[in-house]
């Protein structure tokens, strides 16, 4: 197996059984929050980028911004998800890289040079009623993901590469 398609089945296998239900906020926590939003951008009709939280304190976030093209055939389409998170020390594990519509899709880019990802771990505090994205870069030269604050548009977290 490559690489890449172990790790397409490392992150698949780890939303899995990680938890069954998605990352929330803790039950009864009342102190201030802030706002992260996956983003993503299409390639082309199956293909897209996407940028977004794999976990939470360990916990799987459900925070991907690929949808379903319903009632239109097999395609790509993007539905960026904003999770609301404690204004607190998180740890957050980030990806970014390739979407596709479909795992044949996948395979077929990998086999021509395409499919690219990453994977990463940062220590993030947001700042109370913050409006932060996950972003990132996607390509044969570089793949990298991190957090923007939209407000300023400053880069706030480490870069995962």
């Amino acid at each position: 197996m490559t690489s890449r398609l172990n790790f397409v089945v490392l992150c698949a296998l780890g939303a899995l059984f990680s938890s069954c239900a998605p990352y929330q906020l803790p039950e009864g926590y009342t102190g201030p929050t802030a706002s992260i939003r996956s983003t993503g951008k299409s390639v082309n009709s199956v293909k897209a980028e996407g940028y977004y939280i794999l976990e939470v304190n360990g916990k799987f976030a459900n925070h991907s911004p690929m949808g379903t093209a319903r009632g239109a055939g097999m395609g790509v389409v993007i539905k960026e998800q904003t999770l609301q998170v404690p204004s607190e020390p998180l740890n957050l594990t980030l990806s970014g890289g390739n979407i596709y519509a479909a795992d044949g899709v996948a395979m077929a880019d990998s086999m021509i040079g395409g499919n690219h990802q990453v994977s990463g771990d940062v220590s993030f505090t947001p700042k109370p009623n913050g409006d932060y994205s996950v972003t990132g870069v996607t390509g044969k030269e570089r793949c990298a993901v991190w957090i923007v604050d939209n407000k300023t548009g400053k880069v706030v977290s480490s870069l995962v590469e």
